[in-house]
């Protein structure tokens, strides 16, 4: 019997070690934009309650788990209605490499549909949970993700309903918090067509509106250019300047700044499918700095 119980511990285990490491393998590429970054917001909000180190341990675990179905959700229902698309612009990612089968994903995304609000209501952020399910749904079942606009407003959205529980996870919402989730939803919503330049390609193939294909390649790339070139100047007026002239403050305002005018030129100057997918990386990059500062900046 003994025998038998230890058997069944470990098989259990591995089967949770391999769904485990499945579903890494599906967000990975999608960990700085969510993740990452939405932790260091509430890491952010555990700081400006003072909460005490032990609940703030397992505030931040929970926020770690809560993000990570949150980009699960998105990362399955993405890739099960991008396959064919992927086969060109992302070959090693799970259902194009074998590593999940299709009807695994799809059992897989039912689940995650169940789990997750369920596990948004236990940490008391449900309406945030229910949002974001209704954007992916609109996004990867009713056609958003085919067209430039629905693609972009979806990025931008999903950042109210990514750091309103962020930071709901750990405090009630303050107009401080909200003034960045604010900034970050309108400076997401209009640069987020960066990413679309590294999938024209595979995007042309599947007949996919974005941004590049229905402007122009070049049009987007002057467009992004002026966003980045200015949005230092939003990020240092709702972000920066509202915490005070401190050397750090400062410090990080010229980093952003300073990444965001790289981005800028990046985004006219350096192009192919490698060099648009490292701008795109650097993007990511500066959101989770961004939001990594708000652990300073909102004491």
């Amino acid at each position: 019997m003994t025998t038998m119980t230890t058997g069944t511990r470990r098989t259990v285990w591995q089967a949770v070690r391999r769904e485990i490491h499945l579903s890494w393998l599906f967000i990975r590429s999608d960990r700085w934009t969510t993740v990452f970054p939405a932790t260091c917001f509430v890491l952010a909000a555990v700081v400006h309650v003072r909460m005490p180190l032990g609940e703030a341990a397992v505030t931040v675990a929970s926020g770690v788990l809560y993000f990570w179905f949150f980009v699960y959700e998105h990362t399955l229902a993405n890739q099960l209605v991008g396959v064919e698309e992927d086969r060109v612009n992302k070959p090693l990612r799970p259902l194009v490499s074998g590593r999940c089968s299709i009807r695994g994903a799809r059992t897989r995304l039912i689940a995650v549909r169940v789990l997750f609000p369920v596990y948004g209501y236990c940490l008391g952020v449900l309406e945030w949970a229910l949002m974001w399910q209704l954007l992916s749904v609109l996004q990867h079942e009713c056609g958003w993700g085919r067209h430039w606009l629905g693609r972009n407003l979806y990025a931008g959205i999903g950042v109210v309903a990514q750091l309103a529980a962020a930071w709901e996870i750990a405090a009630p919402l303050t107009p401080d918090a909200w003034r960045w989730i604010v900034t970050l939803m309108v400076t997401v919503t209009l640069l987020m067509s960066v990413q679309d330049l590294r999938d024209i390609t595979g995007d042309r193939a599947v007949g996919r509106s974005t941004m590049p294909l229905v402007f122009g390649e070049r049009n987007t790339r002057i467009f992004l250019c002026v966003g980045f070139a200015v949005g230092p100047v939003a990020i240092h007026h709702f972000l920066m300047a509202p915490a005070g002239p401190h050397w750090w403050i400062v410090a990080t305002d010229v980093v952003l700044c300073g990444l965001s005018l790289l981005l800028a030129v990046r985004v006219v100057l350096r192009r192919g499918q490698p060099a648009d997918q490292h701008t795109y990386r650097l993007v990511e990059q500066w959101y989770t700095l961004a939001l990594a500062a708000s652990l300073y900046t909102l004491r």
